[in-house]
């Protein structure tokens, strides 16, 4: 909104050339100074209508962008849990149609839309591929949690997840379980939930993902897996370049299991095998986590800023209906 603010230069541009004008259109009427003379007396209404003008427009722009100061200490967020969202963006997750990249990202907005309805508990997001990438800190904006989810096709394309020069490859979904435990806001730990949703396909097949096992085991955290994808046929990657190959040779996928499965066991969570469908993923969720203690209420105090655009939309307007009342600061009854 504070874009609208550059009428206002525009505007000044305007107003000298409109004064220009004016001026060589008076000099015709006759004598240059008997005509000031005459029109002296409009000139102060004109400034002023002007000005009128350049304030209330510069109050309506400020106030449309929302200024806020001022912190609130008083507001506090609902009690509720963190809930660290680790969703694989491996090329094996485009396999499939519906691929299960878009079913995955179907059940998380059903996730952030019966969070949202019920409050109190922050979503993060950690994607990876070849490596693991939060994009998506602890909050309370489930809008950016699913303005994130939007381009997911793209970055599992990209180059955003591949491991750096000189790394192992494969779907490190150790280093994904890793970060979600140990990033962002720590205070609340053992108020933390890790939800992986993967197909469990690792070309590499060597196992990684038991580092991150270990990490939630030694600080409690609980890890619910879901499984997404056929395990019973395997199918074709298809990239917007054609099909994936290797070596001359078509790439196939399926569903992994025992792997998801086993995360969830060793670190007391559980296993769901979503397959082919969409799962309903908030009511999932929720329900997992109802027997389980929320983060207190005093300690998570939000600092809330206080709106502050009446300060100056009240004016703006005010000046603009001035404006409007003075107009060219013609007097009646003056030909």
């Amino acid at each position: 909104m504070l874009w609208s603010l550059a009428a206002l230069p525009v505007l000044g541009v305007l107003g000298i050339w409109s004064a220009r004008q004016r001026r060589r259109t008076l000099a015709r009427l006759g004598d240059p100074a008997a005509v000031d003379i005459h029109l002296a007396s409009r000139r102060g209404w004109r400034w002023l209508s002007n000005l009128c003008l350049f304030v209330g427009i510069l109050g309506l722009g400020t106030g449309m962008a929302g200024p806020q100061w001022g912190r609130d200490w008083n507001q506090s967020a609902a009690p509720g849990r963190d809930l660290v969202v680790v969703l694989d963006c491996s090329r094996s997750m485009l396999a499939e149609t519906p691929s299960r990249l878009e079913r995955a990202r179907d059940a998380l907005v059903d996730l952030a839309d019966a969070v949202e309805r019920c409050g109190g508990h922050r979503l993060a997001l950690v994607l990876f591929a070849g490596k693991a990438q939060l994009v998506c800190p602890l909050t309370h904006d489930y809008d950016h949690f699913r303005s994130r989810l939007e381009n997911l096709e793209a970055l599992a394309q990209g180059r955003d997840l591949e491991p750096r020069p000189g790394e192992k490859s494969g779907t490190r979904l150790g280093q994904a379980l890793s970060l979600a435990m140990t990033c962002d806001d720590l205070r609340f730990l053992d108020k933390r939930d890790i939800l992986l949703v993967s197909d469990g396909d690792d070309p590499v097949r060597d196992a990684e993902w038991r580092n991150g096992v270990r990490v939630a085991v030694a600080l409690g955290i609980r890890v619910y897996t879901v499984g997404i994808g056929d395990p019973n046929t395997a199918s074709v990657i298809r990239l917007d370049s054609g099909p994936l190959k290797h070596n001359g040779q078509l790439v196939r996928t399926r569903l992994e299991e025992a792997p998801l499965r086993e995360i969830a066991e060793m670190t007391g969570g559980t296993y769901t095998s979503a397959r082919t469908r969409t799962l309903p993923l908030g009511s999932h969720y929720l329900d997992l986590i109802e027997h389980l203690p929320p983060r207190e209420d005093n300690d998570d105090v939000l600092p809330v800023y206080q709106q502050r655009y009446a300060w100056f939309l009240a004016p703006a307007l005010g000046f603009l209906i001035l404006f409007i009342l003075l107009g060219d600061g013609s007097r009646k009854g003056t030909r």
